[in-house]
């Protein structure tokens, strides 16, 4: 099973996560850099756990429509590659990334316009490139509200994560949004099974609320290809050996 870091980046630095709040999210405190900015938060993770790949959910443009291009870049620079969440509502809002190799674009359900912009994103950067993330919060979808977003009118988790991958994805995040940062699991778990069960195949990813080696175990069991994690990496819970007997 793979673990991917995350950086939830805001005002330009990494901030952690809790619990979907995100107007109480603060720098990071970190026990492995004094710093909170990206690139130095991305080294120090490399440095102790060898990582390459991070998630980054850029909040300035989810929240904002502020892409963050140069750090995109930096990170690029630096041999880093990444999973990003940048708020996409519609597949041609990706075009400025189009350049940057090393790239791997999430299309997140809070943001995308429709089940179409997805298919098209996915035809725009290929399967391998392109990553559905079911965004979540207490078990329910949190949508773009948008009156034409076929999205906006499914309740069930399960038809949504059908109906998207009717349109060409082979990678899907879970994310329940009310679990990230509280040490509690994911709360995803019967969601893993169920798209499991009836997609051997799918690239399963889940994350938030990861406390200890066991809960990344549990996951494992469950289902999941990858785990996303942040704060258990940056406070002990989660130390080299353990990260390294399970990657």
């Amino acid at each position: 099973m793979k673990i991917i870091p995350v950086l939830d980046i805001l005002n330009q630095t990494v901030v952690r996560g809790i619990a979907g709040q995100r107007e109480t999210y603060q720098p990071i405190q970190s026990g492995l850099t004094h710093s909170s900015q990206p690139l130095d938060i991305a080294q120090a993770l490399q440095d102790e756990f060898g990582f390459s790949e991070f998630y980054v959910a850029d909040l300035d443009a989810i929240l904002q429509q502020r892409l963050n291009l140069q750090l995109y870049q930096c990170l690029l620079e630096a041999g880093f590659t990444f999973l990003l969440d940048c708020g996409l509502h519609f597949a041609a809002d990706s075009q400025p990334l189009s350049k940057m190799k090393g790239i791997t674009i999430v299309a997140g359900l809070e943001t995308l316009e429709s089940p179409q912009e997805l298919k098209q994103l996915v035809q725009n950067w290929g399967a391998a490139s392109t990553v559905f993330s079911l965004d979540l919060k207490q078990g329910k979808p949190v949508r773009n509200s948008s009156s034409d977003n076929p999205y906006a009118a499914i309740d069930d988790p399960l038809e949504i994560a059908e109906l998207s991958l009717q349109q060409g994805v082979n990678q899907m995040i879970l994310l329940d949004l009310a679990n990230v940062g509280t040490g509690q699991g994911t709360g995803t778990e019967a969601l893993c099974r169920r798209l499991r069960s009836h997609h051997p195949d799918l690239r399963l990813i889940t994350g938030g609320g990861i406390h200890s080696r066991d809960d990344l175990q549990a996951q494992a069991e469950q289902g999941a290809d990858a785990v996303l994690v942040a704060s258990a990496l940056h406070d002990g819970r989660l130390g080299r050996d353990a990260v390294l007997s399970l990657s």
